[in-house]
C-alpha cells in the first residue's frame, strides 16, 4: 500500500504558505476535504461522528498552524497520506477528550479506539485514493474545458466528451459538433494530450516528483477504471 503515496518535493503549496497562508488553506480544503471524508466514511472513524464534521474540525485545527505544511514538506509523503495520518491522530485525541467529558463513556471502548486509530484500513486508503483521483481528474477536465471555450474551440471539448465519456461514434459526434469527420481523430488526440498535460501540472503542484508522475497517472487510471 505504501506505493500509493509518492514522495514530495518543494511545491506551489510551500512557495505560497508563507506569502499567502489563507490562499493555501482554501486550496487544501477544496482539494482534500472530500477525499478525507471518503476515507472517514470507509473507515471505523465513522463511528466517532459525522465524517464531514470530523474532517472540517481536523482541517480547521491543523491548517491554522503555519508549521503543519512545513513539516509535511520534509515528510517524504504525498499530502493526502500526511493529512490522513493527521486525521487519525486528531480523531483519537478528540474521542479521548470527549470520553473525559463523559460523552462517550458507555459507547467507546479504549481497545476499540486504539484499534481504529493505530493504523490505516485498506478500504479507507482505497476510498481516499479514488476520491482524490476523481477530484484531480475533474479539475483537469474543468481547466481544459475552460481553455478550449476561451479559444473558441468548445466544439473540440464536446467531441471529446461525446466520444470518450459517452461512447458515441466519431461520425455521430461530428454530426452534433460540426467538426469534419476527417479531423475528428486529431481533435480528440489534441484534447487528450491537453488533459494529460493538465494532470501533470496539477500533480506537480501537489508535490508529486516529476519522475513519479507516470506511475501516479497509471494508478489514477486503475482507480477510475
Amino acid at each position: 500500500m505504501s506505493d500509493l503515496f509518492p514522495t514530495t518535493h518543494t511545491t506551489w503549496i510551500m512557495e505560497r504558505v508563507e506569502a499567502a497562508p489563507d490562499e493555501v488553506r482554501t486550496h487544501v480544503m477544496a482539494r482534500y476535504f472530500e477525499p478525507l471524508c471518503a476515507y472517514t466514511r470507509a473507515s471505523s472513524l465513522r463511528s466517532l461522528g459525522e465524517p464531514a464534521e470530523l474532517v472540517n474540525d481536523f482541517l480547521a485545527s491543523r491548517l491554522t498552524d503555519p508549521m503543519y505544511l512545513q513539516r509535511w514538506s520534509g515528510s517524504g509523503m504525498a499530502l493526502r497520506r500526511w493529512l490522513a495520518n493527521g486525521l487519525l491522530t486528531h480523531a483519537r485525541n478528540r474521542a479521548i477528550a470527549a470520553a473525559r467529558r463523559n460523552r462517550f463513556r458507555s459507547t467507546i471502548d479504549p481497545a476499540e479506539l486504539e484499534r481504529m486509530t493505530s493504523s490505516h484500513e485498506t478500504d479507507a486508503l482505497l476510498a481516499l485514493e479514488r476520491a482524490w483521483a476523481v477530484r484531480t481528474v475533474t479539475e483537469a477536465h474543468e481547466r481544459v474545458h475552460a481553455e478550449l471555450i476561451a479559444e473558441g474551440r468548445g466544439a473540440w471539448w464536446e467531441l471529446f466528451r461525446l466520444h470518450s465519456m459517452q461512447g458515441m461514434s466519431y461520425a455521430e459526434a461530428c454530426r452534433i459538433t460540426g467538426i469534419a469527420p476527417s479531423n475528428a481523430t486529431n481533435v480528440h488526440r489534441s484534447v487528450a494530450l491537453r488533459l494529460r498535460d493538465a494532470l501533470r501540472a496539477i500533480l506537480e503542484r501537489e508535490g508529486i516528483r516529476p519522475e513519479e508522475i507516470a506511475r501516479e497517472l497509471a494508478l489514477m487510471q486503475d482507480m477510475l477504471g
